[in-house]
């Protein structure tokens, strides 16, 4: 597997069994080429910009047949069944871990990194639950080492219903390799792929983007926010795109991926989702020279 991964520009570690990198087979401005190792020996590639397989495959000079019977090297794989969805008994852990953390007065350099990075008053990071991670101590099993490292601003990823059923941390120090860290899937399960971030006014638009960045400063404008892991992730997971719909149902609903070939897939795959699904949405379309949201809003 070791000698796959270096066939890749920039790879790193996303969560056990699974990396992401720059895709060869575009121009690939940031990692957005998602990889994992099956218990079975298969490494699977999806690209979120919808490059092709064989594409992909060919940049990385290989053939099909490479991608089998891969030995693991000691490294995490991860099994095929898809994994079910966390249990209350790791919601209810990773409450308790989320309250455990500081916050408010106690978590000054993540509050003032969110209000000059997102425009997020700290009473708008009380309302969303921010949170501080000052750096490595004792923490549950599945919080990464890579998150542990280094201090990070701490967002968690609430369902519909206000319930935090996962989490991603941001690096505060610009020396983490991986800015935005997710939790590790524990065992046979799986933490929830987006987060819901409601805004003052639940009447108002309710804007879908990539990540975490984006949401908050949606938010912070005064709207409704779902951020939603790579769409690449989403291609095979019905699961998660009915319970967007769901949510969204009856709600003026626009989509906003990066403004370039990544976050243009990421739009269309939202919006063929929700629309399959009886949920009416549109595309909100960035000026020419911002490549995100955040970016956006940071420069107007």
């Amino acid at each position: 597997m070791s000698a796959i991964l270096d066939r890749l520009e920039e790879w790193r570690d996303y969560q056990p069994g699974e990396w992401v990198a720059r895709c060869p087979a575009h121009d690939d401005g940031k990692p957005s080429l998602w990889i994992n190792l099956k218990t079975s020996g298969m490494v699977g590639l999806a690209c979120r910009a919808g490059c092709r397989f064989e594409d992909i495959v060919a940049g990385m000079g290989l053939l099909p047949r490479h991608l089998f019977n891969v030995d693991a090297e000691g490294l995490v794989a991860v099994a095929e069944a898809r994994p079910e969805p966390v249990s209350p008994y790791l919601t209810a852990g990773l409450r308790v871990w989320l309250d455990s953390l500081p916050a408010g007065e106690d978590a000054a350099p993540a509050v003032a990194y969110a209000q000059k990075r997102f425009g997020l008053s700290p009473a708008e990071q009380d309302r969303l639950g921010l949170r501080w991670w000052p750096g490595p101590q004792p923490c549950p099993e599945w919080v990464p080492g890579s998150f542990v490292r280094y201090p990070r601003l701490v967002v968690p990823m609430a369902d519909f219903a206000g319930v935090a059923r996962g989490a991603q941390g941001r690096d505060l120090t610009g020396r983490c390799l991986g800015r935005w860290i997710s939790l590790a899937n524990p065992e046979g399960f799986e933490w929830q792929r987006f987060g819901v971030f409601p805004g003052p006014a639940l009447s108002a638009p309710w804007v879908i983007a990539e990540g975490l960045s984006d949401p908050l400063a949606i938010v912070a404008d005064g709207y409704n926010a779902v951020g939603v892991r790579g769409a690449a992730l989403l291609n095979n997971d019905p699961a998660t795109l009915d319970a967007l719909a769901v949510g969204l149902a009856g709600r003026d609903v626009r989509v906003c991926g990066d403004n370039d070939r990544s976050g243009r897939e990421f739009t269309r795959t939202i919006l063929a989702a929700l629309h399959e699904r009886e949920v009416h949405a549109r595309q909100l379309t960035l000026p020419e020279g911002f490549k995100d949201y955040a970016v956006w809003r940071e420069k107007r």
